[in-house]
């Protein structure tokens, strides 16, 4: 018995210390903030705490100019044996930085011979596009313009076919190691597979264009050769490390690729010596080494030269090495996020809070004696197992969330009301101190389960259906609820077992035990 009261008595102390070094004392000690967290907070806050911006994306199946100018050489020829012949052509849409585009707007002189190109219809609504190994399947629209009826519009998009079913998923996979990679570790990515899009929120970063610059390391990597045609992709290329020349000790990236992409680079440095072989992130140009001879076996090395630092380097490497995606993005929606919450009302938070907590430790002294002191370091230690929780997840909290710890707060006291008064009512039946602790808390197990297993499922349902903050809330209740659960039926019951004697005013006060 004393032996194993001795083993949970030694764990509770284990997890006291453990859970406060890496959770709390980092918050006030910068050198265990370095060395954990590598200089962030032990505890993330999310965009309603700490501000900035949320931005939507979703699948871009646009297509480049450079596909464009072939659609149109194409649909030319179609127009000959018509007869006609278009006035004006030009681009569809607005363009991005990806430079792409909805489609071709074809200007004809009459608006019949508008409506003779569409109800001809000569353009097959399916079109394959090459390019060296690159190769694109097309869906093609056509229509007379609404606003011009002398306008027809050939809309062309990438077919959703060309990508894998699970593409948002890889792509909101790699998104999260390119953010992270850059230092944002309160980021937030999250599918959102119902609308078909990922919601990525960057708390802290304040501008669009600071936003832009870490968002647009999301394309997909490619090389060039000569920076025309596509000749190998991102996919082939397995890691990509920065490092330093050992002769000359200028900034270099080592590249390795996988075994079929070594067997591809070895057959284009071999092929194309003294070529330009550039290294493009969608249609933006990362770097345009030169090849200087044949490359065998899958590794390579790019010189960077006298006047650039390893961390530029490191940061190419970042954008090479965490893959390419499956799909290409674009923004939709970019909000700006103010702080739900300024500083000084956080303060005022933190004080109210505080003082809440004093008059519930109180509260438990008094009508409880003893055992409120119990209770007490119950409850002293659900916070520490809360709280260390969300740090060693790094999870993300936010006021949803804050509101479930304080839903757990009180339930972790309901526990140890439970418990007490079940030990109450036994010994008032007359049992000694240590056999009405067992039956108590034998007792109040059952109640505490069930009441417990209940809100753990609504937590479950609002998880599962819910979406962002509600998400945040049950995530942060279910923890609250387990941790809760821990330290009722096992702290608590340890420190009594510690402290038990025979006379139970001991732990109660007198009048709470008369019959």
């Amino acid at each position: 018995m004393q032996r194993d009261l001795r083993r949970k008595t030694w764990f509770i102390l284990f997890l006291v210390v453990v859970v406060g070094v890496y959770a709390i004392l980092p918050i006030f000690n910068p050198t265990l903030k370095q060395l954990f967290f590598k200089g962030n907070d032990p505890i993330r806050r999310g965009l309603d705490l700490k501000g900035g911006l949320e931005v939507i994306l979703a699948p871009d199946y646009r297509v480049e100019s450079r596909v464009l100018s072939e659609v149109e050489s194409y649909v030319q020829d179609l127009l000959s044996p018509l007869g006609v012949q278009a006035q004006n052509i030009s681009l569809l849409g607005q363009s991005n930085d990806n430079n792409r585009y909805e489609g071709l707007t074809f200007k004809f002189a009459s608006a019949d011979e508008a409506k003779q190109v569409v109800t001809a219809d000569v353009i097959k609504d399916k079109l394959t596009w090459r390019s060296g190994v690159e190769e694109k399947k097309l869906k093609v629209d056509i229509a007379v313009s609404t606003v011009d009826p002398s306008v027809v519009e050939v809309k062309v998009q990438e077919d959703p076919a060309n990508f894998p079913a699970d593409a948002l998923y890889q792509a909101k996979v790699i998104m999260e190691n390119r953010i992270n990679s850059s230092g944002l570790s309160e980021t937030v990515v999250r599918l959102d597979q119902t609308k078909h899009r990922i919601e990525v929120q960057l708390p802290g970063v304040r501008s669009q264009a600071e936003a832009e610059r870490l968002l647009k390391s999301t394309g997909r990597l490619n090389f060039r050769l000569n920076n025309d045609k596509i000749v190998m992709y991102g996919t082939d290329l397995e890691e990509a490390q920065a490092g330093y020349h050992p002769q000359n000790n200028t900034p270099v990236i080592n590249l390795s690729f996988g075994k079929s992409g070594a067997k591809l680079f070895e057959q284009i440095t071999t092929e194309n010596v003294n070529a330009i072989l550039g290294i493009y992130l969608d249609e933006e140009q990362l770097m345009a080494p030169i090849i200087s001879e044949p490359i065998p076996n899958g590794s390579a090395q790019i010189n960077m030269g006298s006047g650039t630092t390893l961390q530029e380097a490191k940061d190419y490497a970042i954008l090479m090495k965490s893959g390419a995606l499956p799909i290409s993005l674009r923004s939709v929606l970019v909000t700006q996020v103010a702080p739900t919450l300024g500083t000084e009302t956080v303060k005022l938070s933190l004080i109210a809070g505080a003082i809440g907590i004093l008059l519930v430790f109180i509260f438990m002294i008094i009508f409880y004696g003893r055992m409120g002191t119990v209770a007490n370091l119950a409850l002293a230690v659900y916070t520490l197992m809360v709280l260390g929780s969300i740090a060693l997840f790094r999870g993300v909290l936010t006021l949803p969330g804050i509101a479930g710890l304080i839903l757990g707060v009180g339930m972790a006291v309901d526990a140890n009301v439970i418990i007490f008064e079940r030990i109450k009512d036994e010994i008032r039946s007359g049992k000694g101190m240590r056999s009405a602790l067992n039956s108590g808390f034998d007792r109040a197990y059952v109640t505490i389960l069930d009441s417990n297993i209940t809100t753990l499922l609504v937590a479950a349902v609002l998880y599962f259906f819910g979406t962002g903050a509600v998400k945040g809330f049950a995530v942060t209740l279910a923890v609250s609820i387990l941790a809760s659960m821990f330290t009722a039926l096992f702290v608590s019951k340890t420190i009594l077992e510690i402290w038990v004697g025979k006379a139970p005013e001991r732990f109660f006060a007198k009048y709470e035990v008369r019959g």
